[in-house]
């Protein structure tokens, strides 16, 4: 998986808050995008309600700043489906959008959250990214844009979805590190807004899975059922008989 994931093909990061997707996948991104490969992260929702002490529509226009001048470091492409945020719906509707975004960008890996969370709108993002790829691929489906099959789907590691997470790839990640602590950097989440201590957290597990990897950072993913795979290609034309 660490040759698909750095050999330039595109990637597509659905994160339920602006701040997800880069620390499930940010000094990944930054590392792919870096050899080539077009990186596109989704926010599903820009996470408006998580300041103290600024109302929700100011913060969302912090976080949209943010979330460009984080991109801009990692040299990815972002965009938002500006969903209300702790209100994120798990619905067919809205996984369209989702599938409309997946279509547009074409990626050949979608990393998403991991399902065992107790945040619910990380829950939501779960569902709302493996409902997306599989309308995606619906060739009678019919949207503005032609139907794609994802050819692999991931989760990455957050420190709200750890229940039941068991990374099966460890990814060399170290060329993306840097840029990572500057991208985070760039949110105010990532300079200390909050009690949690995200960048000391995520910078600390990335060194502990680099140590597992034989790298000096390396970030953990975890993969669909097996039967993904076979899913995935039940569109493709028909193997010839023997």
């Amino acid at each position: 998986m660490e040759d698909i994931l750095l050999s330039g093909r595109p990637i597509l990061v659905i994160g339920a808050h602006a701040f997800d997707a880069e620390v499930m996948a940010g000094p990944l991104a930054a590392a792919a995008a870096a050899r080539g490969a077009t990186v596109t992260f989704l926010h599903l929702s820009l996470g408006e309600q998580g300041h103290s002490e600024l109302p929700p529509d100011q913060y969302a226009e912090q976080k949209r700043q943010e979330a460009a001048a984080a991109a801009a470091v990692l040299g990815v492409r972002w965009q938002t489906l500006d969903l209300p945020d702790a209100f994120v719906p798990d619905d067919d509707a809205t996984a369209l959008r989702v599938c409309d975004v997946v279509r547009e960008v074409r990626p050949e890996v979608v990393i998403g959250h991991w399902h065992g969370s107790w945040h619910k709108d990380h829950r939501a993002a779960h569902r709302l990214a493996t409902t997306g790829v599989f309308f995606a691929g619906l060739p009678t489906l019919v949207r503005q844009a032609p139907a794609h099959d994802v050819r692999h789907i991931l989760f990455g590691e957050n420190w709200e979805d750890d229940e039941g997470f068991r990374p099966e790839h460890l990814v060399d990640v170290t060329p993306g590190f840097d840029l990572w602590r500057a991208a985070v950097a760039e949110y105010a989440l990532g300079r200390g807004l909050g009690s949690f201590p995200y960048v000391d957290y995520y910078s600390a597990l990335y060194r502990m899975r680099g140590c597992l990897r034989g790298t000096t950072y390396a970030q953990g993913f975890a993969s669909a059922s097996l039967s993904w795979a076979a899913n995935a290609g039940q569109f493709l034309p028909p193997r010839p008989s023997t």
